[in-house]
């Protein structure tokens, strides 16, 4: 994992790319100004969702992007935090590497061919069950309007899926280093690069109709 985040990827931007260190931390400090800023770079914290009513019933889209975020951290392919300790990790190479999923799957010492069909089945999975949240997302913005609670589950899973597809590409860039091929990453992650772009674009359109119906809200004559 160092090798990644020594040179971290902040697709919270442009959807794909990288930065380097000091475009990092001037993405996390204009995340902390009092300012209003794209959807999809969000800092998610664990006690979010506490301004959530608990009596408000949770949409498909909710339990959806809930289920794709469990299903990545179960796989040991994102941990959902962007904090600014964990983003301070990131930049120093201090992370917890004893269960990253290059480790579990042996991305370092089991035959290279075995490691990229893994890595391969596991990028397919989170590539469609992103698009599956994008259509999900876009059906629901077609009958009702989202939720505060829709938009930020959402955004957590494009965090988690961003996330997996560092795990993916550090697990290639192991097997690189010993493989008597070089498997061109990009061209391997495209089926999860062309999702997340998509579900980058959806999530802005969520928090912008969001924000369009608080707007609306406060505008409205009272009768």
């Amino acid at each position: 994992m160092q090798h990644t985040y020594n040179n971290l990827r902040c697709h919270g931007l442009s959807g794909l790319g990288s930065v380097s260190r000091q475009r990092v931390v001037f993405v996390v400090l204009a995340v902390l100004a009092p300012l209003g800023g794209c959807a999809t770079v969000s800092v998610y914290e664990p006690g979010a969702s506490a301004e959530i009513s608990l009596t408000q019933a949770q949409s498909e889209l909710h339990k959806a992007s809930d289920v794709y975020c469990q299903e990545t951290r179960n796989k040991g392919l994102a941990t959902g935090e962007v904090s600014l300790s964990a983003l301070a990790g990131a930049l120093t190479g201090k992370t917890n590497e004893s269960n990253v999923y290059w480790r579990r799957i042996g991305a370092d010492r089991t035959a290279p061919a075995t490691v990229v069909s893994r890595v391969r089945a596991d990028m397919n999975d989170s590539a469609s069950g992103l698009a599956d949240l994008d259509k999900l997302a876009r059906t629901m913005m077609g009958k009702t309007q989202p939720t505060k609670s829709d938009v930020t589950q959402f955004e957590l899973a494009l965090i988690h899926a961003r996330q997996a597809r560092d795990s993916f590409s550090d697990a290639l860039a192991h097997v690189n280093k010993r493989s008597s091929r070089e498997y061109q990453i990009t061209l391997e992650l495209g089926p999860l690069d062309e999702a997340l772009a998509a579900a980058r674009l959806t999530a802005d359109e969520l928090a912008a109709a969001r924000t369009e119906e608080e707007a609306a809200s406060v505008t409205a004559p009272r009768g």
